[in-house]
């Protein structure tokens, strides 16, 4: 994937201010060595909780204690009846200008006519964007998905404007019609998936490993994306490989990916992300973000750092004021603030 440095210059301003992540926090599964479909209705992360991760995990453990307690008697479960679940995710960006960005409005809607068999559906401002039938086998060790849905990859982060999502071509709203099959043996969940956008056959592995090395919580995992050339490119679907993971220590949490891209690995991207609990409720995080179009080449690398504070007042509400400098690119030298606001059920 040998992206020109001309390419990059007219959307690199908005590519680096959008950035900002909730709601998909992969920093969970090295910290509590449990899997991404414990939290969502997405086995492999991201989008729609399921109940007890819009219970225990977004109502109990991400927000202030002292706050909590006073809205405690009034939570209301998600569930509108034995087999429909619900959410919603409403994200703004507030610059320094005063300016207000809306990042996201969608809605959740999750059907369980039986058990072990989902149909779940996200509704955002344009429509549907997301659909997709789930069907789990053997104590949900295995399941089948079909539908439209985001592909696996990496680090499953909401904050799709980092390098290792955006320029590899998993940026905001990328659903893609498809087929996923998974199996999760002996703790180790394998994934592969299968798309065919644009008449561009596209397969993708992913295997990701969650757990204990007491006291050591870990994350780990490989992901690689194989398309088809069309017309003697892969344009927007590069061949990529990744390693990801992390490793938790008490209030202490690392992730990392690194990607490849490219049929001669010309494009390198990074990422790491220290996230250290000041209270349950109130998280610090620092972030490094690399990317080089062509290693071969000494000119459009773009870098730059990120310093947050995560502060849940109540459940299901953020707050999270960032500060970020751009260390090279375009923006070399230049900095900007912002905060964002969000609230998710």
């Amino acid at each position: 994937m040998r992206i020109k440095s001309g390419i990059l210059i007219p959307s690199a301003f908005l590519v680096f201010i959008t950035a900002a992540s909730l709601y998909s926090l992969p920093r969970l599964a090295a910290e509590h060595a449990v899997a991404c479909k414990t939290c969502h209705i997405n086995p492999n992360g991201g989008g729609a909780r399921t109940e007890f991760g819009n219970h225990s995990v977004a109502f109990h453990e991400l927000c202030l204690p002292q706050t909590k307690k006073l809205v405690e008697n009034k939570f209301k479960k998600p569930r509108l009846s034995e087999s429909v679940l619900i959410g919603f995710d409403m994200r703004y960006l507030v610059f320094e200008n005063g300016r207000i960005f809306r990042m996201q409005s969608d809605a959740f809607v999750t059907f369980e006519p039986i058990q072990d068999f989902y149909y779940h559906v996200r509704f955002w401002e344009n429509g549907v964007n997301e659909n997709y039938a789930l069907l789990y086998f053997d104590h949900q060790k295995y399941y089948v998905k079909a539908g439209r849905f985001a592909p696996a990859y990496g680090l499953r982060m909401d904050d799709h404007k980092t390098q290792v999502r955006e320029r590899l071509g998993f940026g905001s709203n990328l659903y893609r019609d498809g087929l996923s099959l998974g199996a999760e043996i002996k703790g180790t969940n394998f994934v592969g998936e299968i798309y065919n956008p644009n008449d561009q056959f596209i397969g993708a592995v992913h295997i990701f490993r969650p757990g204990y090395l007491k006291p050591i919580g870990y994350l780990a995992g490989v992901s690689v994306r194989i398309s088809e050339t069309v017309n003697g490119s892969n344009g927007t679907n590069p061949h990529t490989r990744g390693l990801f993971g992390g490793v938790s220590y008490d209030r202490f949490t690392l992730l990392g990916e690194i990607d490849v891209a490219g049929k001669g690995n010309d494009s390198i991207l990074t990422y790491v992300g220290l996230n250290s609990r000041i209270e349950y409720g109130l998280y610090f995080l620092a972030e490094y973000n690399f990317f080089d179009p062509d290693k071969h080449t000494e000119s459009g690398v773009d870098e730059f750092v990120r310093l947050s504070l995560e502060l849940y007042p109540l459940p299901y509400v953020l707050f999270r004021p960032s500060y970020t400098y751009y260390t090279r690119g375009i923006l070399q030298d230049e900095d900007d603030f912002f905060l964002q606001f969000h609230v998710g059920y």
